[in-house]
């Protein structure tokens, strides 16, 4: 009967975590978004309380942009007047600039984002539109600039910096909201002070 009873609790504890798996990947996961196209110029657009419009309905669809050559500048979905989906913009020479994924409006997942020539710039991770784990950012020549590291939106633990020619800017830890180490700021002097 014991036997019994730790198997049925093995069930329950898949069941539950196949529940909440399921409806957090359903909440998290883009929707499908129609193929309607309207041009970011287009008059009859209109942005109105963190929704967009449309001919005066919440938009479904992609929203695009062009250079002057033709070439694509930018795609932006949009489901229900919310940004869902990736986003994404290119430089005019068709090199990707940068790729976001938004879910309801809310930033999701990675963000990354590439210079003109083709080295990273940044690549973020964001839960429920809060920056979460690592942030990075690169100078053009594809050395690290910063590596910071987030928990729910805030700073938290190893924060690093560097200056284009790789020495240290600031290197820090955050732990319950307080600083630890080289920030980065410089000491100011008091002018008024003899």
């Amino acid at each position: 009967m014991e036997q019994q009873v730790q198997s049925l609790n093995k069930w329950l504890l898949l069941f539950w975590a196949a529940i909440v798996g399921l409806t957090f990947y359903s909440s998290t996961k883009p929707k499908a978004i129609s193929d309607t196209w309207v041009a970011t110029t287009d008059p009859d657009l209109v942005y109105m309380n963190g929704y967009l419009y449309y001919k005066k309905q919440a938009y479904t669809g992609w929203l695009f942009e062009n250079f002057d050559n033709g070439n694509r500048a930018k795609e932006i979905p949009y489901y229900g007047g919310k940004m869902e989906g990736i986003m994404k913009t290119w430089y005019a020479n068709q090199q990707p600039e940068q790729e976001r994924l938004f879910v309801s409006g809310e930033k999701q997942g990675i963000h990354k984002g590439w210079w003109p020539n083709g080295n990273p710039k940044f690549e973020y991770h964001f839960v429920d539109d809060e920056h979460e784990g690592a942030a990075k950012e690169w100078f053009t020549n594809n050395k690290l600039y910063r590596e910071f590291n987030y928990k729910n939106g805030h700073e938290q633990g190893r924060q690093q910096m560097w200056w284009d020619d790789g020495t240290v800017r600031a290197n820090y830890v955050v732990k319950d909201n307080r600083q630890y180490g080289l920030i980065g700021r410089k000491l100011c002097k008091n002018i008024y002070k003899k």
